[in-house]
């Protein structure tokens, strides 16, 4: 049997004839999918309007609960309230994720606060009216796509509003602190310390990038040549925990405030960009769990956790952040961090007593590496975040 010889031009007309085909069929799938993907947005969207108008009400009576001072309703309000966004956290963080990290920012500190054996009421109260005005946000909020770099452009100023927020406190604590020492009041600088420490290792990254200025601020005796030219938070820390007393600390105490004012004024002309963001919060992760998790950093004061906790919810800032271009680019690694995070916050909470982290030398081995290990991983999963980005 002889083969069928086509002619060119035939070959042509067949060819031409399935490709339209192809064409026709492949746009008609593709509206299909994206009118298919549309209706489901807009199911999601309508979802996500009744889950927030349902935490709206129980976030009103979580209010209740916070005026009245009953700490067993403040828990079970609180803890209503965190079930409920758990249940729909998930949707949001994938169709409004500049909201979702909105609503993060003030649940799980309401969520902690609440099961403290005292809680602050004061500090409930303003979470959760800032928490009712993003919810009402989100009940509003329509969903948008926008270009990654346009994403990671309100990353930047996101956390840039952040760390000005922290160096704000930083300054307010550090000069209560320092008036403390001055006026050697003892018990006061030490309650003061410990406050200003969460703010400045909280945003930790950001002063190590202006040269000598977090050696001044930071450094430890065995970071300096001879301790007479030692300055800094860990120089006062000996002096009030191990000599008990702030007796010659003046100085001292006037330098660190006048360095804590600088970095202040420095970071605010300071240019962010997402992947330095991404890098300063892994490195300080993987700092966290390698050197600090021994106890050398407050090797005086034995508030180690304090600064471990604040590292972990620095580098969260971070994390939500970028969350908006971490989900459009990989959805399976936000949902990781997100994760990660949500286990070393519940370590953390099981390391806290009468309301305060325990003392670093009332940890067990156990304790100290299973945070480790959690800080590891966090650290590990931040820098594929930064490959990502």
């Amino acid at each position: 049997m002889k083969k069928a010889i086509l002619s060119l031009s035939t070959v042509l007309m067949i060819s031409t004839g399935i490709a339209g085909c192809q064409s026709n069929q492949t746009e008609t799938s593709s509206k299909q999918q994206s009118s298919a993907s549309s209706e489901s947005s807009t199911k999601t969207s309508s979802s996500i309007k009744k889950d927030a108008i349902r935490m709206q009400k129980e976030t009103k009576a979580l209010q209740t609960a916070i005026e009245s001072k009953d700490n067993s309703s403040i828990k079970k309000a609180a803890e209503t309230v965190n079930n409920d966004w758990l249940s729909f956290e998930n949707n949001v963080r994938d169709s409004f994720p500049l909201l979702y990290t909105e609503i993060e920012k003030y649940e799980q500190p309401i969520f902690m606060e609440a099961f403290n054996d005292k809680p602050d009421t004061e500090k409930l109260a303003q979470d959760a009216e800032k928490l009712q005005k993003a919810l009402a946000q989100l009940e509003k909020a329509k969903e948008s796509k926008s270009k990654t770099s346009a994403v990671l452009n309100e990353a930047v100023k996101n956390y840039q509003s952040y760390v000005n927020v922290q160096m704000d406190e930083l300054v307010k604590e550090t000069t209560t602190f320092t008036e403390a020492v001055k006026a050697q009041n003892i018990d006061q600088a030490k309650e003061s310390y410990k406050k200003a420490r969460v703010y400045y290792e909280r945003i930790e990254p950001i002063a190590e990038s202006f040269g000598d200025l977090d050696p001044k601020i930071d450094a430890r005796i065995a970071d300096v040549e001879s301790e007479a030219k030692w300055t800094g938070f860990h120089r006062i820390e000996k002096a009030l925990w191990k000599d008990n007393s702030a007796a010659g600390q003046e100085k001292v105490a006037n330098q660190l405030l006048a360095d804590v004012k600088e970095l202040q004024t420095k970071t605010k002309s300071l240019t962010l960009k997402p992947e330095a963001m991404v890098a300063g919060a892994q490195e300080l992760l993987n700092e966290a769990a390698i050197s600090k998790i021994t106890g050398e950093e407050e090797a005086y004061s034995r508030i180690d956790l304090v600064d471990l906790a604040a590292n972990e919810e620095g580098s969260k800032a971070v994390y939500q952040a970028v969350l908006p271009a971490l989900v459009e680019n990989n959805k399976k690694l936000a949902d990781q961090l997100d994760a990660q995070f949500n286990k070393i916050e519940a370590t953390l909470v099981t390391l806290k007593k009468d309301g305060e982290y325990l003392p670093y030398n009332e940890m067990s081995k156990d304790q100290i590496r299973q945070l480790s290990d959690e800080l590891s991983q966090l650290s590990n999963l931040m820098k594929d975040t930064a490959q990502i980005l």
